[in-house]
């Protein structure tokens, strides 16, 4: 009866070890490993030598007045193109770029990303691209942690941000700008079935220094209503609220 029983406890554990081999999933190929997908687009290199993927937007970098970063969301991508107006890109001389954060697209994953390591990744991206000492930063959905952690992080960046329990509590974070030198911007649908816009209007009560834009009869995807993504351009670049 003993001997049975350890052959069933074999059994069971050999069986264990193939569901394991058979449900966890093979380690990544990497865009441009053998083996792996091709590489489509431009791409730099990171400080830990990783790759990041992005796509550029607008008037060429050098004739640019204005210099956004864009962070996009859960299910997106760099060709996001959620705040994309050609007419006023032209208009105004802006310059987007946007980037496949680490992980999606042909970005190569970070195992130990943190809010702090893609603060870290768009301040390489804006160095790679030389974008200056001052560029802007919009931040959408869940991308908004990109944001978050430039005002966290890379503070002594002139920049500007705007938003479509980490390390750090938001509520926390001190006016980055105390000399009006840059400004933030948080942007929030009053019908957004996502996100509850208690919590930006508590987050705007918090921190007074934010400008804060709440939109009647809109809903979490902002920048798809008529007229929005030019609000939310001229407001950040033009400081018309």
């Amino acid at each position: 009866m003993l001997r049975r029983r350890n052959i069933v406890v074999l059994l069971f554990i050999g069986l264990l070890a193939w569901a394991y081999q058979n449900l966890y999933p093979p380690p990544p190929l990497l865009c441009g490993s053998p083996g792996g997908p091709p590489v489509t687009g431009p791409r730099v290199v990171l400080r830990d030598g990783r790759h990041l993927a992005y796509n550029e937007y607008g008037v060429s970098r050098d004739v640019a007045k204005y210099k956004i970063v864009f962070v996009h969301g859960f299910s997106s991508c760099r060709f996001d193109e959620s705040v994309y107006h050609p007419e006023l890109f032209e208009e105004l001389k802006i310059y987007m770029v946007t980037f496949d954060r680490p992980g999606y697209g042909e970005s190569d994953p970070d195992p130990k990303r943190t809010v702090k390591s893609l603060a870290l990744d768009m301040e390489d991206l804006a160095d790679k691209l030389e974008l200056g000492s001052k560029f802007y930063v919009i931040a959408y959905s869940m991308g908004q942690q990109g944001g978050w952690g430039s005002l966290k992080y890379i503070p002594h960046r002139d920049m500007k941000v705007g938003f479509g329990k980490w390390e750090f509590d938001p509520m926390e974070i001190d006016n980055p700008f105390p000399t009006n030198e840059g400004s933030v911007h948080l942007w929030h649908g009053e019908e957004d079935g996502l996100v509850p816009v208690l919590l930006q209007r508590y987050i705007a009560k918090k921190l007074s220094w934010i400008h804060y834009h709440e939109l009647p009869g809109v809903g979490h995807f902002v920048p798809s209503y008529d007229g929005k993504k030019e609000t939310i351009l001229k407001s950040l670049l033009l400081g018309e609220y």
